[in-house]
C-alpha cells in the first residue's frame, strides 16, 4: 500500500470520528418519563417534554423524572439520609415519624421555568425544600395530640397533615404537585412507650371499671324492667277484667235494651193489629148497616108499591059493590089487629136482624081465599110498613107465589132477607 492508500484510510477513519462526535454533540433524545431544559450554545432555551430524539448543536441540558417518589425516615432501608422528623406530642412524648411522598412536575412552560431556576437540574433541592414543609406541618400536628392518639389514631394524625400538604398552592405555583403522602412508622423513646404501657394499663383498668359499671346498671335496669314488666302484667290483668266486666256488662245492657225494643215493636204490631181489626169490624158493620139501609129501602118502596095495588084494588071493589058495611067493619078490625100483632112483634124483635119480605099464603095449594082477605093482607102491608118506619125496623113486601092469595088464621108470615 502506498502512501497516497494510507492517506485514504486515515481521512476516512478521521470522518468517522468526527461524524460520532459531531453525532454525540448534536443528537440527543429525551424519555418519555423525563422532561428537559435544554440551553443552546447561543444562549436560548427550551423545554423537551416529549420522548425521541432531536437535533441540538453542543446544547446544555438539565434532566428532571415527571414522577417523583421520596422517603423521608429514619429507617437506613428506606432513606439513606436519615431524614424523618422527630416531634414532641402533647403529653410531653417524642418520636420519630417516618414518611413518604410522590409529587409531579408539571410541564406548562412557566411553571417548569420557574422549578427550575429553584432546582438548576438538582432534584435534591426541590425534596430538601419539600422535607422542611413536612416537618413543619408534622411537628405542630403532634403538638396537638398525645403519643397515646398518635398511636391509637395514626391515620387521623396522617389525614391532617395530608389535607395541608397535598396539592399545596405554594408548590403547584412553581411547578411542583405533591399528589400522595403516608406515614410509613412512628418510632416512639422508652420513656414514652413505657408512659404509654402505664395509661394503657389506667385505661385498661378504667374500661374495666367501666364495664363493671355498665355491667351493674344493665343488671339494674333489668331487673327495673322485670319489675315494671310483672307490674304492668298485674295492671293489664286488672284492666282487662274490668273490660272483660264492662264489656259484658254493657253487652247485657244492649241485650236488655233490645229486648226491650223488640217488646214494644211487639205491643206497638199488636196495637195495630187491633186497630186493623177493629176497623176492619167497624167497616163491615158499616157495609152491613148500609145493605140493610138498601134493603129496607127496597122493602120500603115494595110496600108502597103493595099498598098503592091495595087500594086500586079497594076502588075497584068499592066500585064493583062487592063489599057491605059489615065487611068492610071486619076489614078494619082485623087490618087493626094485624098491626098491632105486628107492632109487638116488632117492638119485641127490635134489633134483631129481621128478613126483608114477608110470605103470606094458605097451608095448601088451592087458591081459596076471597077478595075480602086478600084486601086485608094488603092493608096489613100497608100498616107495617109505617110501624117499620116508626121502629127502623125492616119493611115488609108481599111475595105471592102460584098459592099466596090470602091470609087465614093458619096461614104464616116469613121475614126474609
Amino acid at each position: 500500500m502506498g502512501t497516497k492508500g494510507f492517506l485514504g484510510i486515515v481521512t476516512i477513519g478521521i470522518c468517522v470520528i468526527v461524524a460520532l462526535i459531531l453525532s454525540m454533540v448534536c443528537f440527543h433524545t429525551n424519555n418519555i418519563s423525563q422532561l428537559q431544559v435544554i440551553q443552546s450554545f447561543t444562549g436560548s432555551t427550551s423545554i423537551k417534554t416529549q420522548g425521541g430524539i432531536y437535533f441540538k448543536i453542543l446544547p446544555r441540558i438539565w434532566t428532571y423524572n415527571k414522577t417523583n417518589q421520596v422517603a423521608f425516615s429514619f429507617e437506613k432501608d428506606e432513606s439513606k439520609d436519615n431524614d424523618g422528623v422527630h416531634v414532641f406530642f402533647a403529653n410531653k412524648g417524642q418520636g420519630d415519624v417516618s414518611t413518604q411522598i410522590t409529587y409531579n412536575l408539571l410541564s406548562e412552560e412557566e411553571k417548569v421555568y420557574k422549578m427550575h431556576e429553584l432546582a438548576k437540574g438538582d432534584d435534591d433541592v426541590i425534596d430538601r425544600r419539600i422535607l422542611a414543609t413536612i416537618r413543619e406541618i408534622t411537628m405542630r400536628e403532634a403538638g396537638q395530640i398525645t403519643s397515646s392518639e398518635a398511636i391509637e389514631k395514626r391515620e387521623e394524625f396522617a389525614n391532617a397533615i395530608r389535607q395541608q400538604l397535598l396539592h399545596n398552592p405554594d408548590y403547584l405555583a412553581i411547578g411542583v404537585d405533591i399528589t400522595q403522602f403516608t406515614i410509613t412508622n412512628i418510632s416512639f423513646d422508652d420513656l414514652t412507650i413505657a408512659a404509654y404501657k402505664k395509661a394503657q394499663e389506667a385505661d385498661l383498668q378504667k374500661k374495666t371499671a367501666e364495664a363493671e359499671k355498665l355491667n351493674l346498671i344493665m343488671q339494674k335496669e333489668k331487673v327495673e324492667a322485670e319489675a315494671a314488666k310483672q307490674i304492668a302484667e298485674s295492671k293489664g290483668k286488672a284492666e282487662v277484667e274490668k273490660m272483660k266486666a264492662t264489656t259484658d256488662a254493657e253487652r247485657e245492657k244492649e241485650l236488655a235494651e233490645i229486648k226491650a225494643k223488640q217488646e214494644v215493636a211487639v205491643a206497638e204490631l199488636a196495637k195495630q193489629k187491633a186497630i186493623v181489626e177493629a176497623n176492619k169490624k167497624f167497616e163491615v158493620a158499616e157495609i152491613q148497616k148500609k145493605e140493610e139501609q138498601a134493603k129496607l129501602e127496597v122493602i120500603r118502596i115494595q110496600a108502597e108499591q103493595k099498598v098503592a095495588e091495595a087500594e086500586a084494588k079497594k076502588q075497584q071493589i068499592a066500585l064493583a059493590g062487592d063489599i057491605t058495611e059489615k065487611d068492610r067493619f071486619e076489614l078494619e078490625i082485623g087490618m087493626k089487629t094485624r098491626v098491632e100483632v105486628a107492632r109487638a112483634i116488632a117492638q119485641g124483635i127490635s134489633g134483631v136482624k129481621l128478613p126483608t119480605t114477608l110470605f103470606i099464603g094458605t097451608n095448601g095449594g088451592n087458591n081459596s081465599a076471597t077478595s075480602l082477605d086478600y084486601l086485608i093482607n094488603l092493608l096489613t102491608v100497608q100498616k107495617a110498613n109505617e110501624v117499620g118506619r116508626e121502629s127502623a125496623l125492616p119493611v115488609l113486601r108481599d111475595c105471592r107465589g102460584s098459592t099466596a092469595s090470602g091470609f087465614s088464621s093458619e096461614s104464616h108470615s116469613t121475614m126474609v132477607p
